[in-house]
C-alpha cells in the first residue's frame, strides 16, 4: 500500500502517497488532501506547487476504492432502468430525466452509475445492480413485479422511485416517490379529441408490464397491467370515453415494446389494419405520436385531416408541431435527485406533491373530416 494506504503498488514499489508529496512540496499533509479534495480552500500558486511534485512523483490522488471503505461513501448515484444502455441516449424523455438527475448532481461535484437491464431477460435481476457502488438509488419506471424493484430495495439503500412503481403498488415498502398524475393527464388529452368531435379513437401503450409482448392489448391484458405509467394513462382514457358514451371495449389498444418512432410506427399500423375507421389517436409518449405520424401518411392518411395524433411528455420539440401532454421530465429528474441527497444527508423530506402537467395543442389535431376516404383494401 502507499504512505497513506490510498492503494495497491505498481511495479513492486512504493506508491507515492500523500506524505511524499507534501515532502516534496514543503507543505503539510493537509494540504495535499485540500488540492485534491477542496482545491477552493487552497491558492492558486499553492495547488500548482502541491500538483507539479505529485506529478512529479507520480501520485494520481487517493485511490477511490480506499477512500470509499474510509468514508462509507462512494459520491455515486445510481439510476436503475429496465431497459438496454442505449435507451438512455436515445429516448428523448430519459434524457431530460438523466439532464435533471445532473443538474442536482453536479453541484456536489456526484457520480452517476446507470444500471440498465434488458426486456428480454424477463425475471433475471441485473448484475450490474449487485455490483453498483453507490451511496443512493433512483429507479426509473418499473414495474412492481420486476426483479430489479426487490433487488434494489434489497440493498437497503436510500431509494427514490420515479414514476413507476406506485407507492400503492408496493404496500409496507419505505420508499420516496416523484411523478405525476398519469390518469389525470391522460384524461385531459382523450377529452381534447373528444371534443374535436372525435369518437372513433385508438389507443399505443406503452408495455404493461416487464414482460408482455408487443401487440393487441385486450381488456383482459389491460387488467393486469403491472406498470403503474400505461396502467395510470389507460383509466385516464377509459374514464374520458366512457364520461362520453363510448363503450371501451370497443376503443383499441396496441401495446409497444419500447418508446421509440419505430415500434409507434409498427403499433400504428397494427391498430389501423385492426380499427380502419379510427380518426384520432392516442401515443402514450411523443416517439410513439411520431410513429404513428408517419404509419398514416404511409397509408395515405392526412394528419390531422383524417387521423388526429396526440403524444405524451413534450419530449418531441416544437418543431415537430405535435399535440401532446407536457410533464416536466427535467424538473423530475432533478427534484428526484434533490429528494435522495436530502435522505442521504439524513433528513426525512415529507411526500412529494404530484408534478404538473399540461395538455400542449398544437398542428396534429383537428375535428374529423366528413367523407374521409375509405381505408385501402
Amino acid at each position: 500500500m502507499s504512505e497513506d494506504g490510498s492503494g495497491p503498488v505498481p511495479h513492486g514499489g512504493r506508491r507515492p502517497g500523500v506524505v511524499a508529496v507534501a515532502r516534496a512540496a514543503a507543505v503539510a499533509p493537509s494540504t495535499v488532501s485540500n488540492v485534491y479534495n477542496r482545491p477552493d480552500s487552497v491558492s492558486a500558486e499553492l495547488r500548482e506547487r502541491v500538483l507539479r511534485a505529485a506529478a512529479e512523483l507520480g501520485y494520481g490522488g487517493a485511490d477511490p476504492a480506499a477512500r470509499s471503505l474510509r468514508t462509507g461513501r462512494t459520491s455515486a448515484l445510481g439510476v436503475v432502468l429496465r431497459e438496454r444502455l442505449a435507451y438512455s441516449f436515445d429516448d428523448p424523455a430519459a434524457v431530460r430525466f438523466l439532464q435533471g438527475v445532473s443538474d442536482a448532481a453536479d453541484p456536489q461535484q456526484l457520480a452517476l452509475v446507470i444500471v440498465p437491464a434488458h426486456p428480454e431477460q424477463g425475471g433475471a435481476s441485473s448484475p450490474a445492480l449487485h455490483r453498483a457502488g453507490v451511496d443512493g438509488l433512483l429507479l426509473y419506471s418499473l414495474t412492481h413485479e420486476d426483479p430489479l424493484v426487490a433487488a434494489a430495495l434489497g440493498r437497503g439503500l436510500p431509494t427514490v422511485v420515479v414514476d413507476s412503481p406506485a407507492p400503492a403498488d408496493l404496500p409496507g415498502r419505505r420508499f420516496d416517490f416523484v411523478g405525476i398524475d398519469e390518469q389525470r393527464a391522460a384524461g385531459a388529452a382523450v377529452r381534447h379529441l373528444l371534443d374535436l368531435g372525435h369518437r372513433d379513437l385508438a389507443v399505443l401503450s406503452l408495455r404493461l408490464s416487464a414482460t408482455d409482448p408487443a401487440g393487441r392489448a385486450d381488456l383482459e391484458t389491460q387488467a393486469r397491467a403491472t406498470a403503474s405509467v400505461a396502467r395510470g394513462r389507460l383509466a385516464g382514457t377509459s374514464a374520458a370515453t366512457a364520461s362520453a358514451g363510448i363503450a371501451w371495449g370497443d376503443v383499441p389498444v396496441e401495446q409497444c415494446q419500447d418508446s421509440s418512432v419505430e415500434h409507434g410506427r409498427r403499433g400504428a399500423h397494427a391498430l389501423l389494419d385492426r380499427a380502419p375507421h379510427s380518426t384520432a389517436l392516442f401515443a402514450f409518449s411523443d416517439p410513439l405520436a411520431l410513429g404513428a405520424r408517419m404509419a398514416a401518411r404511409e397509408r395515405g392518411l392526412a394528419v390531422p385531416e383524417d387521423l388526429s395524433v396526440v403524444g405524451f411528455d413534450d419530449s418531441a420539440g416544437e418543431a415537430e408541431g405535435l399535440t401532446t401532454v407536457r410533464q416536466p421530465l427535467r424538473e423530475k429528474g432533478r427534484l428526484a435527485t434533490e429528494r435522495l441527497l436530502a435522505v442521504l444527508a439524513g433528513s426525512r423530506p415529507e411526500p412529494a406533491p404530484l408534478l404538473p402537467t399540461e395538455l400542449v395543442v398544437r398542428g396534429t389535431t383537428a375535428p374529423p373530416r366528413r367523407g374521409r376516404p375509405s381505408p385501402p383494401g
